[in-house]
């Protein structure tokens, strides 16, 4: 009978969002108590959630979960302690309740109308602002909403493209118009890997590399991010230099419009600080107080946004909470991805024979500012075979700060890392920038990042590598 597995799809969602509510409750509880048997029951659940969910595994996600799974097993064979097992479910543990729950923040920005006020300002600038004002536009939602934001933008600029003003241009100027609004998205939303507290980059750079503080390399990222931005206008104008000429200049947002954008710059710098400041009076790390901070924000982000919808508070924070819940059971393929990532970035220091590695390297008398670039592509070129910059991320990361390797400190390794990172999630079909992005513009994903964008990655990489090796060269870093 057609509907008689409704109830049981419906049963098996619930499940998976029960399982993963358990795995963030652990999470959140583990950060306080160190209980060994919670480590493990919460692992299980998580366990039970991906296998539950497999048939929403990207090539990434199933890259990174058979990575694990061989990881364990040479683990196992080698009798590695269990502590060091403990640690690494420990930390997939976290670093899967951190994508679901910074997901919260995307619940709340669904609802709240400077989001929508904040969109339309943006897409609706004449052409002459237009880039700047989407690619600073990506940015800030990345920032606040991360991928939330890049599905908005992208909406919202592709109903920009169906008015009529749009509609009446010539093919090649429609497809021109566009790409260009797609790449000021997208190149603005990257730019949250160099610097961005509640993005993923710093978090797993941060996770990764223990001794660093986020403003070893936060702030550095940030005035960088300007510097790309300004480089993605430049190209944008030159590569368009002619089909600027004949455009025409569509509706202009409405005159109050601009308030939306403004609050959300202030989402941004209330959160920003309140964990700095959570972090700074106690003795959680940054990531700790982001895992507890950012469900608390959504609600409250919620109950404030109630005062222009009906219903009151309690009715906008149940539907925020009713959403993320919903939502659980889709998000199988990023969970796995980034417990995965938690898993490697521990077992595999443990299995990998650190010294012999060491002497490998020092055998190949390759200098510090090869090795920095060498692990600032590695990001790029795995990318491309399907491996998601968060595994790349974590694992390297641990192994050459495992390593010491002269000239190679923590900090340059964030640095390599995170200049890979940008760069690349606007570039490989297999990253879920672009794919996301191509289901939304109806385009394939290999021509919106290597033919659209191949050749701003490939300034950005350029100009961050002459920058890192610039930094090791003067002894700056």
């Amino acid at each position: 009978m057609p509907g008689a597995s409704t109830p049981v799809n419906g049963g098996v969602r619930r499940l998976r969002s029960g399982l993963l509510t358990f795995v963030l409750a652990a999470a959140v509880g583990l950060i306080f108590v160190d209980a060994p048997w919670l480590i493990l029951t919460a692992g299980m659940a998580l366990g039970l959630f991906l296998a539950l969910g497999w048939r929403l595994f990207s090539i990434a996600t199933w890259v990174a979960v058979l990575l694990s799974g061989g990881a364990l097993i040479v683990a196992l064979w080698r009798d590695v302690p269990s502590e060091v097992l403990m640690d690494a479910i420990g930390r997939s543990l976290f670093l899967g309740a951190l994508i679901i729950l910074l997901g919260t923040l995307r619940s709340a920005a669904m609802m709240a109308p400077e989001v929508g006020e904040a969109g339309v300002y943006l897409t609706g600038q004449p052409p002459s602002r237009r880039y700047l004002a989407l690619s600073f536009g990506g940015h800030l939602f990345g920032v606040l909403i991360n991928f939330g934001g890049l599905v908005i933008l992208l909406d919202l600029a592709k109903r920009a493209l169906a008015e009529p003003s749009t509609m009446q241009l010539p093919p090649d100027l429609q497809e021109a118009r566009l790409r260009r609004m797609t790449l000021a998205i997208i190149r603005g939303f990257s730019l949250i890997s160099l610097w961005s507290p509640f993005g993923f980059a710093a978090n797993v750079v941060l996770i990764t590399l223990p001794s660093l503080s986020y403003f070893d390399f936060g702030p550095f990222g940030f005035a960088i991010s300007f510097v790309f931005i300004a480089i993605g206008w430049s190209l944008d104008r030159v590569q368009n230099r002619r089909l600027s000429q004949r455009a025409v200049t569509g509706r202009r947002p409405q005159v109050t419009s601009w308030r939306g954008a403004a609050l959300l710059v202030g989402h941004v710098v209330i959160l920003g600080l309140s964990i700095v400041t959570m972090h700074e009076v106690s003795s959680l790390t940054f990531q700790e107080s982001l895992l507890l901070l950012a469900p608390c924000y959504a609600i409250f982000w919620s109950a404030l946004s109630s005062r222009k919808l009906t219903g009151g508070p309690w009715k906008t924070i149940n539907a925020t909470l009713l959403d993320s819940w919903r939502r659980m059971p889709a998000t199988a393929g990023e969970v796995g991805v980034f417990a995965a990532a938690g898993f490697l970035s521990v077992v595999l220091i443990a299995v990998i024979p650190v010294d012999g590695l060491r002497d490998f390297f020092a055998d190949l008398s390759l200098g510090p500012v090869t090795l920095a670039l060498g692990l600032m592509m590695s990001v790029v070129v795995l990318a491309f075979v399907g491996v998601n910059p968060i595994v790349t991320a974590s694992v390297f990361g641990a192994i050459a700060s495992q390593l010491a390797l002269p000239g190679l400190n923590d900090l340059t390794i964030a640095l390599a890392i995170i200049g890979g990172w940008t760069a690349v999630i606007g570039l490989s079909p297999f990253i879920t920038t672009i794919a996301l992005c191509a289901s939304i513009i109806d385009r394939p994903a290999g021509l919106i990042g290597p033919v659209w964008n191949g050749t701003y990655c490939a300034v950005l990489l350029l100009f961050w590598g002459a920058l890192l090796m610039g930094l090791m060269l003067s002894g700056a870093i």
